[in-house]
């Protein structure tokens, strides 16, 4: 069945890949994006687009009445971590505001469904992996604290209003298109740094494990939300396996051939060591799980890093 789609940070990393897979579907797309960190070139030109910062509700309210989309993939975020410090009331302003913004608009107007991209930073420093969906939110970052006071928002929502609302916990999400900035993204800086022949930066041991999921994945996990049954549902995106820093770099090495050096620096504080989602919930409800493994979603991040670049 096709639908008319709306998607906020539709010109980012991952929402970009989503458009292209929903319109490759057949499905009508609007995308709403402010362009702050989005790219044109991710665009899809078969998407209609709306620049539109989440913040200006007024704005937002006007796009959604006359779309009228019959579902929101909510992606737009503030993922940059150097900003979040310097100026943590705007980060909250756009991840918190806006994200409410962009709620009410779709309540306001009918919307009948809402998927909402959340993250493994909810959970905070858990050591009890993989994690399940059912364990305490502890947010440590303010990236985290957001998603988590947007889910539960969502769930109020779900309740008060009806709107039927997903939430992704998705977890290091990697693949082409990806910034080198924000949440995550040690793939591609690595790719990044390898393609100007520079040394591969790894801070404390490299030890530390992360669940890195590849974006076609992600985008698949996506898709089946779409058809969830639920009135509000919570939902582990990963691989449910963890992956050392150390491991990485060495496999990009292998890929790329390059003959970089790697510098390990002071460790970050109060980063988590370990990090794994259980990803058995979704498989068992959506019937998803992840198709892409760790070797072919490096070589193809690779590939795309090396001709774009």
């Amino acid at each position: 069945m096709f639908m008319k789609i709306l998607i906020t940070g539709g010109a980012g990393f991952i929402g970009s890949n989503l458009v292209d897979r929903l319109i490759s579907e057949g499905h009508s797309v609007m995308i709403l994006d402010d362009f702050s960190s989005g790219n044109e070139k991710f665009v899809n030109p078969k998407a209609q687009v709306a620049r539109c910062d989440v913040r200006d509700a007024k704005t937002v309210s006007g796009v959604v009445s006359e779309f009228k989309p019959e579902a929101v993939f909510h992606l737009a975020a503030q993922i940059d971590l150097r900003k979040s410090i310097e100026n943590p009331q705007e980060d909250y302003d756009i991840n918190v505001n806006g994200s409410k913004n962009v709620l009410d608009v779709a309540v306001k107007h009918g919307v009948k469904k809402f998927i909402f991209a959340s993250s493994a930073a909810v959970y905070g420093d858990n050591q009890n992996l993989p994690i399940k969906e059912i364990e305490a939110t502890n947010a440590q970052t303010q990236y985290g604290k957001s998603k988590a006071e947007i889910e539960s928002e969502l769930k109020e929502y779900s309740q008060l209003y009806g709107i039927k609302s997903v939430v992704l916990r998705f977890a290091n999400v990697y693949g082409p298109r990806q910034g080198t900035i924000g949440e995550g993204g040690v793939i591609a800086i690595f790719c990044k740094l390898l393609n100007q022949n520079k040394p591969l930066k790894i801070f404390g041991t490299g030890e530390q494990t992360r669940d890195f999921v590849f974006v076609e994945d992600i985008v698949a996990a996506n898709i089946r939300a779409l058809s969830s049954k639920k009135d509000f549902a919570i939902y582990n995106v990963s691989t449910s396996r963890e992956t050392s820093v150390n491991t990485i770099a060495n496999q990009l090495l292998k890929i790329s051939g390059k003959s970089c050096k790697i510098e390990h620096q002071s460790p970050v504080k109060g980063e988590v060591l370990r990090n794994s989602l259980d990803n058995h919930l979704i498989s068992e409800e959506l019937a998803w799980k992840p198709n892409i493994d760790l070797q072919e979603g490096l070589n193809r991040t690779w590939d795309f890093f090396n001709t774009s670049l």
